[in-house]
């Protein structure tokens, strides 16, 4: 607020001053007598108090309204617009079932305009007896309500009622599955009876965090090729394995443990459960492998 101080010693040059009117213009600007010197005029500080001993004269500045949007009509026309085909949307119950929408518009179309006319189908030459027909206005909906209700169509009587409004169908947006980074080593000097459920027992034993393991297979002669392949979540649980599980005895054996070639790959939740706890895959080379997948 825009306060004006008026030196006391100036009022006595304002012996008419005090009956008349001062107005407030929205330029800020104020007519004063021309017998009051703008000299005397001084602008109060924030910090001055607003009472003093000797006489003042404070101005103040008028405040302005502004007009404010009423949010609540607005809501209201945007519930409107969405309403609009409830308005106008009629559904009649206790249709003859072998009438079609051909046989229904005629009847509506005595009290207005029909935009469109829907029949619950139960199969392909009979209906369930439900029908909807949405009105070219709200006004034409009540007259066809009002002088249909009860009215006798090809030996029935109809019930009729505005149809309830239509569900929106949301299609929630596809789920893509989870990558999940997989650490691979490569462990030989396996046991020739070693399974994958084995090594999967083996290393988890002691908290290695394994997910997947597998041996591999030859097919001529059949039997265990003696290595295999074991995979972790993280670099920091295979770094550990590497280290820490290097020259254990595995059934009887020292295994060595290596990084696999493909050191680190990419999987999903959905490939990794589609993986059967104990199933038999054959590789690029034509080697069988066993696979035992943790999930």
């Amino acid at each position: 607020m825009s306060l004006l101080h008026i030196k006391s010693s100036s009022l006595s040059s304002l012996s008419n001053f005090s009956t008349q009117k001062i107005f407030f213009y929205p330029t800020n600007f104020i007519t004063f007598p021309s017998s009051l010197s703008f000299n005397s005029l001084s602008y109060i500080t924030p910090n001055a108090p607003l009472f003093k001993t000797h006489k003042s004269l404070f101005l103040s500045q008028a405040a302005v309204e502004t007009p404010i949007s009423n949010e609540a009509e607005i809501e209201e026309d945007e519930e409107e617009e969405e309403d609009e085909e409830s308005r106008t949307r009629v559904c009649a119950q206790n249709v003859p079932w072998d009438c079609s929408a051909s046989d229904i518009r005629p009847l509506f179309e005595k009290f207005g305009t029909v935009v469109s006319v829907e029949l619950s189908m139960y199969n392909k030459t009979r209906n369930r007896g439900l029908a909807f027909i949405t009105m070219g206005s709200h006004e034409e909906a009540v007259a066809a309500i009002t002088n249909l209700e009860a009215f006798e169509f090809e030996g029935r009587s109809l019930r009729l009622a505005w149809a309830k409004p239509r569900k929106k169908k949301v299609t929630p947006p596809p789920v893509l599955p989870k990558q999940v980074p997989i650490h691979n080593l490569f462990v030989a000097n396996l046991p020739f009876q070693a399974r994958g459920k084995d090594l999967m027992e083996f290393f988890n034993s002691e908290n290695a965090n394994v997910v997947s393991a597998e041996v591999i297979f030859r097919e001529n002669p059949r039997g265990s090729a003696g290595y295999g392949f074991i995979s972790f979540n993280t670099k920091e649980e295979a770094d550990a394995v590497l280290s820490g599980f290097q020259g254990k005895m595995f059934m009887g054996r020292p295994i060595r443990i290596a990084l696999s070639k493909k050191f680190l790959r990419q999987e999903t939740k959905a490939s990794l459960e589609q993986e059967s706890t104990s199933s038999s895959n054959i590789n690029s080379d034509g080697e069988k492998t066993e696979t035992t997948t943790e999930v």
